[in-house]
């Protein structure tokens, strides 16, 4: 399914968790992404699914993959579809253009083989994102920020501490640039695999410790929503 523009009353009301309910029909179909100019945010639907035994889901761990991700790359299947908890029916392409539709700009991208050469020293780069994920339960609307749903550990004063997930997400478009086809939208360490990418450190080394928080997610099977808004650093 094509990218679809959106007018602004037909997202009118999606602030939020105190946002008015939407009709069905005012939100993206499977496969569909919509982009809305006016609000500076493209949409799309995905579903929530528990990938067990896989990197960072129920254990604390080390991943490239997404958490957020698409089942197509270029009219394909994607690589890494069965790694993703929100998995969307749209074509990651179609992801990218609708940010680039948006006037988002890439700055630095690699192929995943010539990002090997860069590793732990260069750093991909493009406009911030700011990432969340919406659905309906029991008759109100909520939102959460991406970032919300993981959980990060790292070595403080000789302890291990947990804290907030804190990435810096950035626009960088290599999955599709070079065509890599992982299906990744937002990958939880600087990786050319995917579209967006945590940029706090360097290019595949080091990675962050993470782990899936469940308490925050709707249950597997679930529809939710993923909005998406660069933010440009141009005047």
């Amino acid at each position: 399914m094509p990218l679809t523009m959106t007018s602004e009353s037909a997202v009118r009301g999606l602030a939020g968790a105190s946002g008015n309910q939407q009709e069905a029909t005012e939100l993206p179909k499977p496969g569909e992404v919509q982009v809305n100019a006016v609000r500076g945010e493209i949409l799309f639907c995905a579903t929530v699914q528990h990938p067990r035994n896989k990197p960072c889901i129920d254990t604390w761990g080390e991943r490239y993959q997404a958490f957020l991700g698409t089942s197509k790359c270029s009219g394909k299947p994607s690589q890494f579809s069965d790694y993703f908890v929100f998995l969307s029916q749209a074509d990651v392409e179609d992801v990218y253009k609708g940010l680039i539709r948006l006037g988002a700009e890439t700055q630095v991208h690699y192929s995943c083989k010539e990002a090997k050469k860069v590793s732990g020293r260069e750093y991909l780069a493009g406009d911030p994102v700011v990432i969340s994920i919406f659905w309906d339960e029991e008759g109100r609307r909520v939102e959460r920020a991406y970032d919300d749903f993981v959980q990060e550990r790292r070595e403080s004063g000789g302890t291990d501490e947990v804290k907030p997930w804190t990435p810096h997400w950035v626009f960088h478009g290599s999955g599709v640039i070079h065509d890599e086809r992982t299906g990744c939208i937002a990958c939880p360490c600087d990786c050319p695999g995917g579209i967006i990418a945590d940029n706090r450190t360097p290019i595949y080394r080091p990675m962050p410790t993470v782990r899936f928080d469940w308490s925050k997610a709707p249950p597997t099977g679930t529809t939710v929503y993923v909005r998406i808004r660069p933010v440009s650093n141009r005047s």
